[in-house]
């Protein structure tokens, strides 16, 4: 038999010196907890919402503004084409018109041909199940508008 002193109620032999875990263990314990309460505190009552997050990326990857609805873009009487194109079709075609869900517009040709008879015709009525059809939402000033915007991408 060996000197060593063996305790019965240990299996392992492995006796715990009752030594006290250093400082910084519960300094950092309690710290993360404390953090983890004012995080979610935080996110919680700041009116945070990944949702909304998720909104204003979209919005700004697609060129169009965050705000509930661009107007009919009519401003004192004029017709800004580009705010119309940010509205209604950068969110397929892009906020620069190279395409995107929808087929690039500054390409020299388009499916339908790029002229002004068939562009007014693509917003006005749709094209292929794809193109939604404006004619009921815009006026004929905001197709104009439109057309001539599109032949100059």
């Amino acid at each position: 038999m060996s000197s060593d002193i063996h305790h019965d109620d240990h299996a392992d032999g492995i006796v715990e010196a009752g030594q006290k875990a250093p400082r910084y263990f519960y300094l950092l314990y309690f710290g993360l907890i404390i953090w983890g309460v004012i995080f979610m505190a935080y996110y919680l009552f700041s009116g945070w919402s990944s949702s909304q997050e998720f909104e204003e990326k979209m919005a700004a990857h697609t060129g169009v503004q965050a705000v509930a609805a661009v107007p009919k873009a009519a401003t004192a009487g004029t017709l800004d084409a580009s705010v119309l194109f940010a509205s209604h079709c950068a969110g397929c075609h892009g906020a620069d018109g190279k395409g995107g869900y929808g087929t690039d517009l500054s390409r020299s040709d388009y499916t339908y041909g790029k002229d002004a008879t068939s562009i007014r015709t693509s917003i006005t009525k749709g094209r292929g199940g794809k193109m939604p059809s404006f004619g009921e939402q815009l006026s004929t000033a905001e197709v104009d508008a439109l057309v001539n915007f599109a032949l100059k991408l």
